[in-house]
């Protein structure tokens, strides 16, 4: 999702709902509370492609990974800025 996709959608909420967030196929007694917005200055890397038949999607504080292994196929990597949402503290100052 881009940032403008996410303002467009939150543009009609409520402005003192509170923001909450669940991981994929979590129930809803599983949801966090959003704590950190982190915009992140350097580039991360977006990849997709196939590994061992699968489709897989990763993104990452990196320049990309070398994918020359067997089992990947197809793999696309970009360079993209990103906007971390966090539920709590996270190591990324340490990067």
């Amino acid at each position: 999702m881009r940032v403008r996709d996410l303002l467009s959608q939150l543009a009609l909420a409520d402005p003192n709902a509170e923001v909450v967030f669940l991981d994929e196929h979590a129930d809803a007694e599983e949801a966090d509370v959003l704590r950190v917005v982190d915009i992140r200055q350097e580039f991360w890397t977006h990849e997709s492609g196939e590994c061992d038949g699968r489709r897989y999607e990763a993104v990452y504080p990196c320049k990309p990974a070398e994918r020359e292994s067997s089992g990947y196929a197809s793999v696309l990597a970009e360079r993209v800025q990103v906007v971390v949402l966090s539920a709590g503290p996270t190591n990324l100052r340490y990067l």
